[in-house]
């Protein structure tokens, strides 16, 4: 599973990617709050890990942005220095699955892991198709955008899927016409346009979201990172 770790401290960073690696996991460490957050906007992770005494923006407001634009589906464990009992309820409050007070026990460590991955683990083989807040389950033709499903008519599915799985190259027109439609259309329709006006409205592909739907005139369209 990808982990990744906001942790500034190089010698508990260490113990923990050591602990994870050992377990099957991979980790991504984060220095900063910034710059985890500028990761995440394009990429997807398993489980998040926030140290709270970690300088710079305070892991709780970390936390805060990925429940406002990931949902609740990606498990957050929080650590730190205090076992206040009133600090960790309000962690809790605001959206951590977890706690572990400092020091780390590398076994308790690796246990609460794998017990929230657990929790998410059908999930995860369900979507093979995932970029940030958004996600697919391709054989049950399903969408979520920040963990909230999304109806698309079944062209809408096939083309947003489309574009996904070429994210930041151009998709020809006649591709889209190919793969999606699989049969001649008239040089004039307008349908590939509307329904993907109609994929850019129902999936919010703005950069807000961390992507961004673009033309490209009398060649095809190109979903790219924002």
């Amino acid at each position: 599973m990808k982990i990744a770790a906001l942790q500034a401290d190089p010698t508990l960073a260490v113990s923990i990617e050591q602990t994870l690696r050992l377990n099957g996991h991979q980790c991504t460490r984060y220095l900063s709050g910034r710059t985890m957050i500028g990761a995440l906007r394009g990429k997807s992770f398993d489980l998040l890990m926030l140290d709270c005494d970690t300088p710079g923006i305070p892991a709780l407001e970390v936390l805060a942005w990925v429940r406002r634009t990931h949902g609740h589906e990606v498990p957050v464990m929080l650590t730190g220095t205090s076992n206040e009992e009133g600090f960790v309820a309000a962690c809790f409050a605001q959206g951590a699955d977890s706690y572990v007070a400092k020091p780390l026990r590398t076994g308790e460590l690796a246990a609460r892991v794998l017990a929230l991955l657990r929790r998410t683990r059908l999930a995860g083989e369900v979507c093979d198709l995932s970029h940030g807040v958004f996600r697919f389950a391709t054989t049950e033709r399903r969408a979520w955008v920040s963990g909230k499903t999304v109806l698309l008519a079944p062209k809408e599915y096939d083309l947003a899927v489309l574009l996904f799985r070429n994210l930041g190259s151009l998709v020809l027109r006649q591709t889209m016409v190919d793969q999606v439609w699989r049969y001649e259309l008239d040089p004039a329709s307008r349908t590939v346009d509307s329904h993907l006006s109609r994929v850019r409205t129902k999936l919010a592909l703005w950069p807000h979201n961390g992507v961004r739907l673009c033309s490209v005139y009398g060649l095809g369209s190109r979903l790219d990172m924002a």
